[in-house]
């Protein structure tokens, strides 16, 4: 009876060190992380933020950048290269396809917002053989806002 109960604690400790483990390895990998809003030069052109990591070296093959939270916003990731993602978040400023009403059914459409973090925190979701690991980040730098231009200029 020891030993099953020995076992099974073995095993609980084994599972959360894999999991610290691979945190570990993860924060190891980042070379960079920050964050860019922007904003569209015409009304309903829409607004956004870019969060961009870099990684010193590749991930594991078996390891993969899902997705982020970032302020109260969810993004998926896109593989720019084997070194740099990219997440692209729209925001509700300077757009018209929010749905206000006074019947909240008619607003169905509208994006849920996720927990709201501290200013510049970030999670970082990662899957590794269908497990999932969450690291947070404190303190993502900002880089200066991109201001679009509402028409070319003439050159």
């Amino acid at each position: 009876m020891k030993l099953i109960i020995a076992l099974v604690l073995i095993g609980l400790v084994s599972c959360s060190n894999t999991k610290e483990f691979e945190i570990q390895k993860v924060s190891e990998t980042i070379d960079s992380v920050y964050f860019q809003k922007w904003v569209a030069g015409i009304q309903g052109g829409g607004s956004g933020t870019n969060f961009h990591v870099n990684l010193k070296t590749p991930l594991e093959k078996d390891l993969i950048l899902e997705k982020v939270q970032f302020e109260s916003f969810e993004a998926s990731f896109v593989k720019i290269s084997e070194t740099s993602y990219i997440a692209y978040i729209r925001t509700n400023s300077n757009q018209n396809d929010l749905i206000l009403d006074e019947n909240p059914e008619k607003e169905y459409g509208n994006k849920v917002s996720v927990e709201n973090l501290k200013p510049n925190e970030a999670n970082l979701f990662f899957t590794k053989n269908g497990k999932e690991f969450v690291k947070n980040l404190q303190n993502v730098k900002e880089k200066p806002m991109l201001a679009y231009p509402s028409v070319k200029p003439k050159n």
